[in-house]
């Protein structure tokens, strides 16, 4: 009996290890789980979502006519402004020294002037009178004369000399506000030199650097919503107004220009803003998940599952940073496909799981 109970031992030993295997075989046999998601249709609108900056539409730099020391500033950075405004005053002595000069000169020559002409009236009666001869008064005619177009000129030096101290004040030739101030009073100024950098108070635009790749896909025109990053979150419509010609090539972006639609907003130059550009509309489209596509920027496929076996199937899709793609060729609403494509082969039997059930 012990003898028996030991053979029965073996016997159901061998009995399960045969099950393990053939288990293990039959289990190791069946077809993998793929996930799967399906070709849906909805209408698309595609939008290139982008950061810009509001920068005023008009723009001017303040320089001086003249070289100096910059006495005083009389606004900072920020300041509205109105046209002839004063701005900025530069050390003037010299200037107004000479103004004071020419001045001195001109009064000196206009007493001159004067006394020559009661001398010319003497001379005149003296010569009407039989007194003198013609030639006595043609004399003070010419030295009368010659006193009255010296007055002329120094009249026209006075004139000069208070012209150029008019320009050592700086006024603001618009209506707006300070963009910049990029000196302090006591530095010494040219004509090249900034004193202030003024923008106009309305008309404000958007700038935004767009990646080459989308070039092709900017018009003018194009709506866009624009979002001042800032607590408050409103949104303004623009739309785009201005597409550079050339392309940086340090960061491989394109300048373009955006204008609000209606009375521009006002923001302050510089703030950052989120834009939505609408770039084109696309109803009743065939659309899938990106990574159920492969070969993005080449020959692009999917993989198909049709009664449990994978098929290839090249598509044509436009490339968008967007979650979902739009397939123009290659498949149909309702179809089915691996949501991972390089995880499987053309003929391929897999078993189906839809992308987000339990396993």
């Amino acid at each position: 009996m012990p003898r028996f109970r030991t053979i029965l031992a073996w016997l159901l030993v061998l009995a399960a290890a045969l099950a393990l295997v053939i288990g293990y075989r039959w289990f190791a046999a069946r077809p993998p789980i793929v996930e799967v998601t399906t070709a849906t249709r909805e209408n698309v609108v595609r939008l290139l979502a982008v950061t810009g900056r509001v920068s005023p539409r008009l723009s001017y730099d303040v320089q001086p006519l003249v070289s100096g020391t910059v006495t005083r500033l009389y606004k900072a950075e920020g300041d509205r402004v109105s046209r002839g405004d004063v701005l900025a005053t530069i050390d003037a002595a010299a200037s107004r020294a000479g103004v004071d000069q020419a001045t001195a000169q001109l009064a000196a020559r206009q007493v001159e002037v004067e006394r020559l002409q009661r001398e010319h009236d003497r001379v005149r009666r003296l010569v009407e009178a039989g007194g003198l001869p013609e030639r006595d008064a043609e004399r003070a005619r010419l030295d009368l004369e010659s006193a009255r177009a010296g007055v002329r000129q120094l009249e026209a030096l006075t004139s000069e000399a208070r012209a150029r101290l008019r320009d050592f004040t700086l006024r603001s030739p618009i209506d707006g506000f300070v963009l910049t101030r990029p000196v302090d009073p006591g530095q010494n100024v040219t004509p090249q030199s900034v004193l202030y950098g003024l923008a106009t108070g309305t008309g404000a635009e958007v700038e935004v650097n767009v990646d080459e790749q989308y070039l092709g896909e900017l018009v003018k025109g194009l709506t866009a919503r624009v979002a001042p990053l800032t607590g408050e979150r409103t949104a303004f419509d623009a739309t785009l107004a201005y597409i550079g010609r050339r392309v940086d090539e340090a960061s491989g972006a394109v300048p373009v220009r955006l204008s609000f639609v209606g009375a521009a907003p006002i923001l302050p130059a510089g703030l950052s803003v989120d834009v939505n550009l609408r770039i084109a509309e696309h109803p009743n489209a065939t659309t899938v998940p990106r990574e159920a596509v492969a070969g993005l920027g080449g020959d692009a496929f999917v993989m198909l599952v049709r009664a449990d076996t994978v098929t290839r199937r090249a598509v044509q899709v436009i490339d968008w940073p967007a979650p979902r793609l739009v397939v123009r060729e290659g498949l149909q609403p309702g179809d089915t496909l691996v949501v991972n494509p390089r995880g499987v082969r053309a003929g391929q039997v897999v078993r189906t799981r839809t992308a987000g059930d339990a396993l």
